[in-house]
């Protein structure tokens, strides 16, 4: 058989691909299969590792005296580790952030990049966790719209969208200003500023609410002292409901005021006295309002007035709830 330059071509690439993928190949019965001699595949096996070593791309091409076939190796840092894999899985698992299907597609993509000796054991590990996976209500898959959401955040262009909240029956459309995607406790957010408000707050959509998006052909500005950053906005909402930022000052008489920091990555600790702890936080909206009430006797909440207030409101209005009647 003639080795022609489109034959060769042909034969190159489909070892390439196939060593991309964690596939081995076997010299002699590469040679059978592609019609040619053992140096024939030999010398394409040289000009793949002579490719590899020139464009840097961070691993070798090795042959592996045990399963006798040539394969690709990866350095150390461009690969992750088989303890690596399994926390990522189990926190992806944790999250119930996709559908099933695309989690399981992922999580069987992860487990591929280790060790095969590796593969089974993690998949045995986690295998009962991941049958039991159960979809979030809204059975919807959002890749597409996050992929989307984060290109108009990248290229600052104003999007369109058609939003439905839990209890409306028709959509609203809204012309925003994508800021970020931000995932909490459960679901994406697209964080905005609304562009036919003077008043710039940032505003939380709930990505699987968002019917349809469009990217129109506009751009927006945000001064650089404004620009968003989700690490600083994330530290500061809870729940992901968004408002004025506010300084609350509170008591926490529980016995972890770790975990209170650990909650709250603004907190800062200004006084213990008697067991109690001062803090001041820095925060968004009233989501804080529902941590607060959730740790029961343990916080007491001294500013702001308004939401002090609001708090004893609140927990009379609990009271009633459980008095006899």
């Amino acid at each position: 058989m003639v080795d022609s330059q489109q034959n060769k071509g042909y034969r190159i690439l489909s070892m390439f691909d196939r060593l991309i993928e964690g596939k081995g190949i076997n010299k002699k019965q590469e040679a059978f299969l592609q019609q040619v001699s053992e140096k024939t595949i030999q010398r394409d096996l040289d000009q793949i590792r002579e490719y590899i070593e020139t464009t840097k791309l961070n691993c070798h091409l090795e042959y592996n005296r045990i399963e006798k076939v040539y394969k690709l190796t990866s350095e150390g840092k461009s690969i992750l580790s088989k303890e690596q894999v399994l926390v990522i899985v189990k926190i992806l698992i944790e999250s119930r952030a996709l559908l099933k299907s695309e989690m399981s597609d992922i999580i069987d993509k992860l487990i591929s990049t280790v060790a095969e000796d590796k593969q089974d054991f993690i998949h045995n590990l986690i295998l009962n966790e991941k049958h039991l996976y159960v979809d979030l209500n809204h059975k919807k898959s959002l890749l597409q719209s996050i992929w989307s959401i984060s290109e108009a955040v990248q290229k600052k262009k104003l999007i369109k969208i058609h939003y439905l909240r839990e209890r409306d029956i028709k959509s609203s459309e809204k012309v925003l200003k994508p800021l970020g995607v931000i995932f909490s406790e459960y679901y994406f957010y697209l964080i905005a500023y609304d562009s036919k408000h003077e008043k710039e707050l940032p505003i939380v959509y709930r990505i699987d609410r968002i019917l349809d998006i469009k990217e129109l052909n506009q751009k927006f500005t945000v001064p650089y002292t404004e620009r968003f950053q989700e690490g600083e906005f994330r530290k500061r909402i809870q729940f992901m409901h968004a408002g004025e930022l506010m300084l609350l000052k509170f008591i926490f008489k529980g016995t972890s005021p770790q975990a209170v920091l650990d909650r709250l990555p603004t907190a800062k600790l200004m006084n213990k006295e008697d067991g109690e702890y001062y803090l001041e936080a820095e925060v968004f909206g009233r989501g804080i309002k529902m941590w607060l009430l959730s740790q029961g006797a343990n916080i007491e909440v001294l500013e702001p007035i308004e939401l002090r207030e609001e708090m004893i409101e609140t927990i009379q209005a609990m009271h009633r709830n459980y008095q006899w009647k």
